[in-house]
């Protein structure tokens, strides 16, 4: 038996992930987000992580609730993400730089620490893959928020790596452009605030977004073949 905990999975790719996961004979899934995760053989947790002090106690219990004694392996997918604010540094709001830096670095950080304890002695091998992006490996006009909260985690994910205990893999996905509710805000900007807002919108008129079930059915994939490695910072278009 498997245990997978996605974060971020109402919506997007962890959606596609949660749904082929519960398609799958030996394996139990716990879906984290902020809205209930209507999937069949999905064990929903409502848990927003931009609310720093529930995070630890929310994941923890999830995982105090499994129904084995133990799992061959136990996979954490962090996934959960947003974009906003979309705007140039000397205009983004402070609660909305707040509520992202909270979401998309430090919300993960307490997931990665309240799984690594829960799930001591609960699995023979662990995994976790923290969902950062390009943009955190590269500049973007207007993504200030988005590149350094995902600069921040593929950096975190680096230290948690140098000290995991034996057993334990952790790295870094930047998955590439994915067609999600994401993407759809993204082309919403306003051109003054994001000058790579044409090109993003000629992806979606050309057809380049691959689709969330497809990108999922890759992850899953190279987790099953032992393709992710500690420490790395993966990107998905350069693995075969």
């Amino acid at each position: 038996m498997k245990l997978y905990l996605v974060t971020g999975s109402s919506s997007g790719l962890g959606l596609a992930l949660a749904s082929r996961l519960a398609q799958t004979a030996g394996t139990e899934v716990i879906g984290v987000s902020r809205r209930p995760v209507s999937v069949a053989n999905v064990r929903s947790v409502e848990l927003d992580l931009s609310a720093p002090a529930n995070v630890v106690p929310g994941i923890s219990a999830a995982l105090a609730a499994h129904g084995s004694p133990q799992y061959a392996e136990a996979v954490l997918i962090n996934n959960a993400g947003v974009v906003a604010p979309v705007a140039p540094l000397a205009r983004i709001d402070a609660a909305q730089l707040d509520h992202n830096l909270r979401t998309n670095l430090v919300g993960p950080m307490l997931v990665m620490q309240a799984f690594i304890a829960a799930t001591q002695g609960l699995a023979k091998k662990r995994l976790i893959i923290n969902v950062s992006s390009g943009a955190g490996r590269r500049p973007v006009s207007g993504w200030a928020a988005y590149c350094a909260s995902k600069a921040g985690l593929d950096m975190a994910t680096r230290v948690a790596a140098l000290e995991a205990p034996p057993g334990l893999v952790i790295c870094s996905l930047a998955p590439g452009v994915i067609d999600t509710p994401m993407q759809a805000s993204i082309r919403d900007a306003k051109s003054e605030d994001f000058p790579d807002l044409a090109r993003f919108q000629a992806m979606m008129a050309e057809g380049t977004l691959r689709p969330a079930a497809d990108v999922a059915d890759i992850i899953l994939r190279h987790i099953d073949q032992g393709s992710f490695k500690h420490g790395a910072l993966h990107d998905l278009r350069e693995m075969a």
